[in-house]
């Protein structure tokens, strides 16, 4: 009986420690693409040679854009 016990909490640990891992996983995933997306947003800025203003908002009705 001690024996079925252990094998089950061991397996919700496993269940758990899966879940943690998958949370980190995805943290450090969006951290990634995070540091990608302001690299290319500032590589395109540099670019076209504009500078872009954390508050800009490109529909908006006083836009100057590019073009």
């Amino acid at each position: 009986m001690n024996a079925i016990r252990i094998r089950k909490e061991n397996q919700v640990y496993s269940a758990e420690d899966k879940r943690a891992l998958a949370m980190f996983n995805y943290e450090e995933k969006d951290k990634r693409e995070s540091k990608v997306m302001t690299d290319l947003k500032r590589l395109v800025n540099r670019t076209i040679g504009e500078e872009v203003y954390p508050n800009h908002d490109p529909f908006g009705a006083n836009c100057q854009g590019w073009w």
